[in-house]
């Protein structure tokens, strides 16, 4: 039956990260829901790890790495941010779904 709900997570975090549509391409009153997706820090950190060096070199015309930056709104200033912010997603929906397991095991017993 859980399988059945995977969608549901999946396919939020698949589209609020940006992979099939850039997302300030999504309405405006869905848009803030990119912040709950942990997805979205991932690829944000994965970016900076993969072209870090290629964005910051002036060497290069025009610079694509700056522009897929720009496009995926990653800030290179802001790296120890997004690790807070997925470590902080994580213990959230970790410790909400004990509290809610253990609620659930309160009712049985």
């Amino acid at each position: 039956m859980a399988t059945e709900f995977l969608p549901l997570l999946f396919v939020p975090q698949l589209l609020f990260a940006g992979f099939f549509v850039r997302t300030d391409l999504i309405p405006v009153w869905l848009r803030w829901a990119q912040y709950l997706c942990s997805l979205t820090y991932g690829v944000r950190l994965a970016l900076l790890v993969e072209f870090g060096d290629c964005a910051a070199d002036p060497t290069i015309i025009p610079n694509q790495c700056a522009q897929l930056f720009e496009i995926n709104q990653v800030d290179e200033d802001e790296k120890a941010l997004y690790w807070i912010i997925l470590w902080g997603l994580f213990l959230t929906f970790r410790l909400g779904g004990l509290a809610i397991l253990r609620k659930k095991a309160t009712k049985f017993y």
